[in-house]
């Protein structure tokens, strides 16, 4: 007989204040641990204020190092105005609330 693992649970993490240049080292130490662990992993952005590139270099390299565990990462209350901003850069979809 042989018993099944479940599958890890969705995680979500709200974060706050600002992912800019000034923040990202304790933002992504926040983060890192995360990557370590299994399942789906959604962020919540509801209280961030502030993102530039500095910021969205740490979410691609997290989505690069969640996505090569096979662990999706979505991002969810983020402001419709950074889809735009970065789309020119190809990575408006990491702005798009999926389902998880």
């Amino acid at each position: 007989m042989t018993t099944k693992k479940a599958a890890p649970a969705p995680r979500t993490l709200p974060l706050e204040g600002d992912l800019d240049v000034f923040s990202i080292h304790n933002q992504w130490e926040l983060l890192q641990p995360l990557a370590q662990g299994g399942g789906p992993l959604t962020l919540d952005f509801s209280a961030v204020a502030d993102l530039d590139l500095s910021g969205l270099q740490l979410l691609a390299t997290l989505r690069r190092d969640l996505a090569a565990k096979g662990m999706p990462l979505a991002l969810v209350g983020a402001r419709a105005d950074w889809s735009k901003r970065f789309a020119v850069l190809g990575l408006a979809d990491l702005f798009e609330e999926k389902a998880q």
